[in-house]
């Protein structure tokens, strides 16, 4: 009897899959969220849909764990990763049904990796035959406008050439809602979506120092001690007098210490935390202008940018710890945000986006970081495949071919695996009103007669060459991720039979109290029969 794949366990992960199938490419279906506090969301964005899912099913927490390790080290991929899972276990429930045990498909399936990897690097071509625009533009599936495609497309693909192939650290993406997305406008810099604490502050400085904070700025109080404290002192101040010199030597304490500071340099303070209301006027009168509540990852990167040191507070500010660069205060989008420049650290820049609602925003954003990361991963590996499904089809053809070289149950798994690979141009068909099936049959076709490059136009709603005029093209080592991910996330759902509460493996069943008791008075009285 065949060992089946564990209905009960992949259920919620097939219908997970199928969820994120029908949002992949640019006309991807919306999908209304409704989360338990009532909110409700629309989007097209397979990241935000997993983000947003409430997961509590063991099975698909594994999937949801892998699509977010995926994003979080490629950034580009993840609704692709979940369509090929979602394929592979309907391939394997398939294979199941015919007799296979799941090691028998566990081996054909990475027997039609191994194909598909090599099928992926032999159709890959050199970066230099196109452009990193082309490569921007294919991630950018957020908005179908060409011009808006063209223009910032080649605003991420600038940033990236300027930034260099770590460029997902070093490009940063900021977003706000009004306008329109052709209003997207690359800058030179960081920028913190705040303004300085208080209007008095200076609104630019020019060629200053800056001084980047993790915690609060506020005079010190007494007794206060950074480090390991060596000795504990207690101060009681009962009278007025008392509380008011104690207050005194903390603002003459301050003062010293921002008097320090502004003699290293600093004309700039931001930081992660507060700038307490009692200092504000005080770093005004001092000409700094001052930041806070500032995210900890701009913190970071405002300190790459400029060479600061994040250091705890005021006092630890020195010549040495100072950044150095521009600082400005525009207007943008109806607020205050602070523009930071600097030649001193990294090249860092800043993609600000426009949008005219919130679901249209966030979607555009996350476009635009998809982009970024795939740009960079070109840039990196040097090399692209055709997009639109092509090289899935692709992959699929020597799947096919390779597969029947393999002996019995290995060749119908690896035949399976080839099957799955299709599943990417018949999303992408699907949802761009193309009939699927049709659509399937000319990819196939145009592999017998040696086009490989022919995908899925979904643009235009067809079957067409992709390296044509408007090159659709992707990061060869960003598919072969893809592939590897989503085969090693299938098999691992595939090899799971039972599912185990940890709870249930715990020690074994105590001795019931009430059974300890008649075992002694059993004990007890057979003593007393045999006394003498």
């Amino acid at each position: 009897m065949a060992c089946m794949v564990n209905e009960e366990l992949v259920t919620g992960v097939r219908t997970v899959c199928d969820v994120v199938e029908t949002a992949l490419g640019p006309f991807g279906a919306n999908k209304l969220l409704i989360q338990r506090d009532g909110t409700v969301t629309a989007t097209a964005s397979s990241t935000e849909l997993l983000d947003r899912f409430d997961v509590s099913d063991p099975a698909v927490t594994l999937l949801d764990t892998a699509a977010s390790d995926f994003h979080d080290a490629y950034g580009d991929g993840t609704g692709t990763v979940v369509t090929l899972v979602g394929a592979l276990l309907r391939e394997a429930d398939r294979l199941a049904e015919r007799g296979l045990h799941p090691t028998a498909i566990e081996r054909g399936f990475r027997e039609g990796l191994d194909i598909a990897l090599d099928a992926v690097d032999g159709a890959a071509h050199p970066l230099s035959a196109y452009e990193p625009d082309d490569v921007a533009r294919t991630a950018l599936t957020a908005t179908r406008n060409p011009a808006v495609r063209r223009s910032v497309s080649a605003q991420v693909a600038d940033a990236v050439a300027e930034a260099g192939p770590e460029a997902r650290d070093r490009v940063q993406v900021v977003s706000r809602t009004g306008g329109a997305t052709a209003e997207t406008d690359l800058v030179s810099g960081v920028v913190i979506e705040r303004g300085p604490v208080l209007e008095s502050m200076p609104r630019s400085q020019h060629g200053t120092g800056i001084a980047v904070l993790s915690s609060t700025v506020d005079v010190p109080h007494a007794g206060s001690q950074l480090g390991r404290v060596s000795r504990r002192v207690t101060l009681d101040a009962d009278s007025f007098e008392d509380r008011e010199a104690l207050r005194e030597r903390e603002s003459e304490a301050f003062d010293e210490r921002l008097a320090a500071a502004v003699d290293a340099g600093c004309g700039v303070v931001i930081t992660e935390r507060a700038i307490n209301e009692r200092v504000e006027s005080a770093l005004a009168a001092a000409g700094i202008l001052g930041v806070h509540r500032v995210d900890a990852d701009v913190v970071d990167r405002v300190a790459r940018a400029t060479g600061a040191t994040v250091v705890p507070t005021l006092e630890q500010v020195s010549a040495a710890t100072l950044g150095t660069g521009d600082v400005d205060v525009r207007r943008k989008a109806g607020r205050d945000m602070t523009f930071v420049t600097s030649d001193a650290g990294e090249p860092t820049h800043t993609l600000f986006c426009r949008a005219p609602d919130p679901r249209t925003v966030r979607a555009f954003e996350r476009s635009v970081e998809a982009a970024i990361a795939a740009t960079a991963a070109a840039t990196r590996d040097g090399r692209v495949v055709p997009g639109g499904g092509a090289i899935e089809a692709t992959a699929a053809r020597a799947v096919d071919r390779a597969a029947r070289s393999l002996s019995g149950r290995q060749q119908l798994a690896a035949d399976g695996f080839g099957n799955a690979l299709l599943s990417v141009p018949r999303a992408l068909a699907a949802t761009a009103g193309v009939d699927a099936g049709q659509a399937e049959v000319r990819l196939r076709v145009a592999r017998t007669e040696g086009r490989d490059a022919v995908g899925i136009d979904v643009l235009a709603g067809t079957t067409a060459d992709v390296l044509g005029e408007s090159p659709v093209v992707e990061p060869a080592s960003l598919k072969a991720a893809v592939l590897t991910t989503a085969a090693e996330a299938a098999i691992q759902l595939i090899r799971i039979d039972e599912r185990l509460d940890a709870t249930d493996l715990g020690d074994e069943e105590e001795i019931e109290p009430e059974t300890e008791s008649a075992d002694a008075d059993a004990d007890a009285e057979a003593a007393r029969d045999g006394a003498p």
